[in-house]
């Protein structure tokens, strides 16, 4: 499933722009299914190709654009990939799992 959300997301893109492409792969899908990997292995499994895919999809500036107004312990609530306040520890292990992807791809 998430090869076709990959796939969707140069659509996306190209239609609504680049901020609209991250929100969409990582701010949905990829917090999505970091919180279903917490409980499946197959979901768990699949984590590092599908952050490997994603920053293949996003240059590293983007992405630590996207993501870095969540670092902070006090994430704003205004911020575009936080849904709730119980989102911060998914986008922190989104924030390591890209920045695994890059390093590994590198």
């Amino acid at each position: 499933m998430w090869t076709e959300q990959c796939d969707a997301t140069t659509g996306i893109r190209n239609a609504f722009g680049t901020q609209q492409a991250l929100n969409y792969l990582i701010g949905e899908k990829l917090l999505d299914f970091i919180e279903a990997a917490e409980s499946n292995d197959d979901f768990r499994s699949e984590l590092p190709a599908f952050a490997a895919r994603i920053s293949t999809l996003f240059d590293s500036k983007q992405l630590a654009a996207y993501l870095a107004p969540t670092e902070a312990v006090n994430i704003p609530r205004d911020s575009s990939i936080v849904r709730c306040a119980s989102d911060g520890p998914l986008v922190a292990e989104a924030w390591r799992q890209l920045e695994f992807a890059e390093s590994s791809t590198s």
